[in-house]
């Protein structure tokens, strides 16, 4: 059973990776998008970080990962196998388990597709009907009003960034809380701040920074959809809602995440970046007005972001604080 300690290091971990990151918004400036030109320029930047995280993200951080994982089961089943089938074996368990990655991540990736053609063929199908029937004035400033927020929320680019959003603190929940609840709790040192100094501490400081401009790019979209900088933020809080369901799952449910969140999740969220990123993101950044100028800055934005991931998966891989992987590497050392 998981230590009270570990518990509560957990929640508090999780809590300062998913509130703060959303606080700091607060210090943006409250326009709205379409605006001003500026502001598009200024929003664009935000996205160009955003793309960068999510990129960085996938290709620095999840998907070696998944990779290694799979590498590291492929190594596990070579030791149970007969000595002269060795080789063939190995061979066949290494390129299954790698397909199989590649095959979850195509699936991430043609879920957010789907999801984006039936938002679209909503959109396209409710987005522009109008009434003649009579009423009040403040009757129709009401229904504007609610048509308005309904319009933002189920628009294909907001959509596709809060399912993204949720996914991902799911998972940087289970990272924590897996972590968490793989540490060693002494009797004459069980207090939080100690668990957090340890390897469960590596993993909420990886998961911070990316954190960050992944936070960052989600606002700027939210804010180029429509929304005030107030509704972002309050998106932003629902969604961090998932990271603390994620590490409730990743402390009490170890052997089912163990399967599940890194073999399954990770990937599957990755091909969901993939698409948010190079169709829907991507795409608005490319529409900004703008000269060398803004374009310089927004591929300084992007490079950013990839530096951001760049860092967190190397202060990740130094401590081997990746609660849902290293548990692999643990029970291979017992």
């Amino acid at each position: 059973m998981t230590h009270p300690t570990a518990i509560a290091a957990a929640f508090l971990s999780t809590g300062f990776i998913s509130l703060l990151p959303n606080v700091l918004l607060f210090l943006f400036p409250n326009f709205a998008a379409n605006s001003s030109k500026e502001s598009q320029v200024f929003l664009s930047f935000g996205q160009s970080l955003a793309v960068g995280g999510l990129l960085g993200d996938v290709f620095l951080h999840t998907l070696p990962d998944c990779f290694a994982d799979a590498a590291s089961d492929n190594h596990h089943h070579s030791h149970d196998d007969h000595k002269h089938d060795h080789h063939d074996d190995h061979g066949h368990h290494h390129s299954h388990e790698v397909g199989v990655v590649g095959l979850l991540v195509i699936a991430g990736f043609a879920t957010f597709l789907v999801l984006d053609m039936c938002v679209r063929l909503l959109e396209d199908k409710f987005g522009g009907g109008c009434h003649n029937h009579k009423h009040s004035d403040n009757d129709d400033k009401k229904e504007k009003a609610t048509k308005r927020s309904a319009k933002l929320f189920l628009s294909s680019s907001v959509l596709l960034n809060l399912l993204g959003d949720s996914l991902h603190n799911f998972t940087d929940g289970l990272a924590i809380g897996a972590t968490f609840a793989a540490s060693e709790i002494h009797s004459h040192d069980a207090s939080v701040f100690s668990l957090i100094k340890s390897r469960g501490g590596l993993a909420t400081a990886s998961v911070f920074f990316h954190e960050v401009p992944h936070e960052l790019g989600d606002f700027a979209t939210l804010l180029n959809a429509g929304f005030s900088r107030n509704m972002a933020i309050g998106a932003q809080f629902l969604t961090a809602i998932a990271a603390f369901v994620g590490t409730a799952f990743g402390l009490y449910s170890s052997q089912l995440i163990e399967g599940l969140g890194h073999e399954v999740l990770l990937p599957f969220t990755a091909g969901g970046f993939l698409y948010l990123a190079s169709c829907t993101i991507l795409p608005e950044i490319l529409a900004t007005p703008g000269g060398i100028k803004v374009r310089f800055f927004q591929l300084i934005s992007f490079a950013v972001g990839v530096a951001f991931l760049y860092a967190a998966g190397h202060m990740e891989e130094g401590g081997h604080s990746h609660g849902i992987h290293h548990h692999h590497h643990d029970d291979e050392e017992l």
